[in-house]
């Protein structure tokens, strides 16, 4: 007979953090894998990276529904804020479930709701895989590469039999697959970064013991042939290297160090400015960033740091210290002005949120915008032109690996970890002829260095259209509130079937001068010149086209022959191309609810894309890579990209569509309810995980639907909706139905909270079960369980156990 005693007590005990499923898995194959060589199965790894992104309870739930169809059965045995897992096999079930319920032991099968024991685990959409030429290293030696930069990554090597790392090496990512150089002499090499201008690579190394570090310089890695500028000798290998301009910046945690360096790239000067220890933290790297204006600033505070600027040879004390926990070693320009961009902290919901903070080093004036995604421990660089790249830690599969951001257009490229089938990504770089490398680790396998077959067309295309939000501080940096600043009105042009909203101002078609001018402003008119071709006789005629520009907004309407009418409203949304209004629109473009890169677009002529909404029809190119058979007309196609063009004219009265969500007269019996809550986890049962009721409710098509007035889901879905919980209260349950329900799990990710209430976060008791009346209960003869949500069970325990029904708390 089992040990059920020894059992529970050596229950495996997990933390539930959300992204974690696959960390579970290798808890769980850590302890039962020579057991039960079920885990090892392939099935359990899809499933890692099915659920990765998924809040870790239903992760946690697809491993037990996994397991059930192998003949085991995993229980949960702790009801709190962490997991104590129990492996039971499928025969010793019964036998074990009395043991627990006799000693009051907590007890939960861990599987997914609305499937049978034995069913294997739900698939979930693992998201789009980014297509890369992949290579690994086939030696017998083991790697890790702590940096990135120009055309080559730099890192530590040993013997896969060894325990330590022996020495540095270089990896020359312009070969396929890399060609790594190992070194016998160069201990702890890493921070390796490179200067175009100058044509030189820097790294840091330290002793053998690593007690007393360098700063390294090369012009070519690959040979190992480093020299040593700086006489200097850092506390360990220095973690801070920043170029600027002719020189290299080196800091430790007492040290900041500029190398002035000549033409060829030898040592010029070197000078050291000693810092005073920290006395929060004397382990904290000194952080150094350059302004535009070839200023540079650094400091060695963990808190609150004193800032120190160099200008002209000369250091001195910055007129303002760091805020809080900010350092300078995530930091960068912003070309030709006295502003930096840094990552900066502010209280979230729950937990602190890094976001992105740009800097005045003159005046303290600054705007932060948030990185929703993101995560914590973020590293900041620029990463090529007008990009900069956000790097998140890696280690937390729920958030996106990095962000790419146009600095100029606001865009925002993410790069999930679903696109790298759940490797963890350490290191993008990019090489000197524009070649993007991404370094990810591969379980058994070591580092897999991926080279992206369409990087930035693919990220467009696996990615919804996403844009930086700036908000502005009227406090002035370091006095900064722990809270982000109020969201500032957001520029908008709203296209409809009916109308045109610009910046707040609606304008109903047909669209004329003077109309836009009354709420706009006037208009600055031009005359373009050109040539158009008969379509009968193939001759061309000159002509004269009357353009009316709004320059500070982006907008250039194309006049009519009387001169007033605007035939053709154009938004200029991108800076490529060349039309008459020079300014690109500073906000977003909508189409109905979306943005206008999100709506459904018809292809035209291979090589543009168009649409049509109510008398509106709308034309431009979807901003993407120009495939190569076009590649002659490259500009052309790029420029179509710059303006979305609006014409309109009197669409054609159809017919009304029949509606989806209106709700007939019931014709034959229906169930009772008093409590709504009830109500809803019935129809869960009976609409979603049975599929007899319709219409299935979808929250966005209802919303599409209804026509009394509009519902902004994005706005609104953070309460129930009213008009979609009006229509589940109205909706008839058939009588009938009432002997499908044997079994309700109520579970704050169910789908039909979902559509209630599309962005409800779980945490509040809206959908608890509170109260519950006997008569509704005696309408579901077949109903034996429920696992129960609710706020106040004491109040609804006594009814169901009258009604003979077995209860769970959830």
């Amino acid at each position: 007979m089992p040990d059920w005693a020894q059992i529970i007590s050596d229950a495996l005990d997990i933390l539930k953090f959300d992204g974690a499923v696959q960390d579970t898995l290798a808890e769980l194959r850590g302890k039962w894998g020579a057991q039960v060589p079920a885990l090892l199965d392939e099935r359990f790894d899809a499933i890692g990276i099915q659920y990765m992104k998924l809040p870790h309870e239903k992760g946690a739930a697809a491993l037990g529904q996994e397991l059930s169809a192998f003949g085991w059965a995993l229980y949960n045995l702790d009801d709190e804020d962490e997991y104590l897992f129990a492996l039971i096999p499928e025969e010793e079930r019964n036998e074990w479930e009395r043991y627990c319920k006799k000693q009051g032991q907590y007890c939960h099968l861990m599987k997914q709701q609305g499937r049978k024991w034995g069913d294997h685990a739900k698939a979930q959409d693992p998201g789009k895989l980014m297509p890369c030429e992949e290579y690994i290293l086939q030696d017998e030696y083991d790697y890790f590469f702590n940096s990135l930069a120009g055309d080559f990554a730099a890192g530590e090597w040993k013997n896969q039999d060894a325990e330590e790392w022996k020495n540095g090496c270089v990896a020359d990512l312009r070969q396929r697959p890399p060609q790594v150089t190992r070194a016998h002499s160069l201990p702890h090499l890493g921070c390796l970064t490179y200067s175009a201008e100058n044509g030189l690579y820097a790294a840091s190394r330290a002793a053998g013991s690593g007690t007393i570090g360098r700063a390294l310089l090369s012009k070519n890695p690959a040979t190992l042939n480093w020299f040593e500028p700086s006489p200097i000798g850092y506390d360990g290998p220095p973690r801070t290297l920043c170029w600027a301009d002719h020189s290299l910046w080196v800091g430790d945690p007492t040290n900041a160090t500029r190398i002035e360096l000549t033409d060829r790239g030898t040592c010029q000067d070197v000078k050291n400015w000693p810092l005073p220890e920290d006395g929060w933290s004397t382990k904290y790297h000194c952080g150094i960033v350059t302004d535009g204006l070839g200023r540079v600033y650094f400091s060695n505070e963990w808190y609150k740091g004193q800032i120190y600027r160099w200008e002209n040879g000369k250091v001195t004390k910055h007129t303002f210290s760091l805020d809080g926990y900010d350092h300078l070693s995530e930091a960068v320009s912003v070309p030709g002005t006295g502003r930096i961009t840094m990552i900066h902290a502010v209280s979230g919901k729950g937990r602190m949120e890094e976001c992105l903070l740009e800097l005045d080093m003159d005046t303290g004036r600054c705007r932060i915008a948030p990185l929703p995604g993101m995560g914590e421990g973020l590293k900041l660089r620029w990463f090529t032109g007008d990009w900069l790249l956000v790097q998140g830690n890696g280690e937390i599969l729920s958030d996106d690996f990095a962000q790419l951001i146009n600095r100029n257009t606001r865009e925002v490229l993410r790069i999930r970890p679903e696109m790298f089938g759940g490797e963890k990504m350490q290191h993008i770089g990019i090489l000197t002829d524009g070649t993007v490398v991404i370094v990810t680790r591969r379980d058994r396998v070591g580092p897999v260095f991926r080279y992206p077959i369409d990087l930035w067309g693919f990220l467009r295309t696996a990615n919804k259209p996403k844009k930086l939000e700036w908000r502005e501080y009227k406090e002035v940096y370091p006095n900064l509130p722990i809270f982000l600043p109020s969201k500032a009105t957001e520029r908008k042009i709203i296209l409809k079937k009916d109308s045109l909203t610009i910046l707040g101002s609606v304008f109903t078609p047909p669209f004329t001068l003077s109309q836009l001018a009354e709420k706009l402003g006037p208009a600055h008119i031009v005359l373009q010149n050109g040539t158009r071709k008969s379509p009968i006789t193939g001759r061309e005629s000159p002509y004269t086209q009357a353009l009316a520009l709004w320059d500070e907004l982006g907008l250039q309407g194309w006049l009519d022959e009387d001169e007033q009418t605007i035939k053709t409203l154009g938004v200029r949304v991108a800076a490529q191309g060349e039309y008459a209004v020079r300014q690109t629109f500073d906000g977003v473009v909508w189409i109905g609810s979306k943005d206008y890169r999100e709506a459904s677009w018809k292809d035209f002529a291979g090589f543009a894309h168009t649409l049509k909404l109510g008398g509106f029809t709308v034309y431009t190119r979807l901003p993407g890579p120009v495939p190569e058979e076009q590649s002659a007309q490259k500009a052309k196609l790029e420029a179509l990209s710059a303006m979305v063009q609006i014409s309109w004219k009197e669409p054609e009265q159809k017919a009304a569509k029949a509606q989806k969500y209106k709700l007939s007269k019931p014709t034959e019996p229906v169930l009772t309810f008093t409590s709504f809550n009830f109500k809803l986890a019935v129809m869960e049962v009976l609409m979603y995980e049975k599929g007899l009721l319709a219409p299935k409710l979808d929250a966005h098509e209802f919303a599409r639907e209804y026509s009394r007035r509009k519902i902004d889901i994005d706005a609104e879905g953070y309460e129930p909706i009213p008009e979609i919980r009006k229509w589940l209260e109205k909706y008839p349950v058939p009588e009938r139905l009432a002997p499908e329900v044997t079994e309700i799990e109520m579970d704050g990710g169910s789908e039909i909270y979902t559509q209630l209430c599309p962005f409800w976060d779980g945490e509040d008791g809206a959908f608890d079960l509170n109260t519950i009346t006997e008569a509704e209960l005696r309408q579901f003869p077949n109903l034996k369980h429920i696992t129960l949500m609710s706020s106040k069970p004491e109040q609804v325990l006594p009814v169901l156990e009258r009604c003979g029904i077995k209860v769970d708390l959830l």
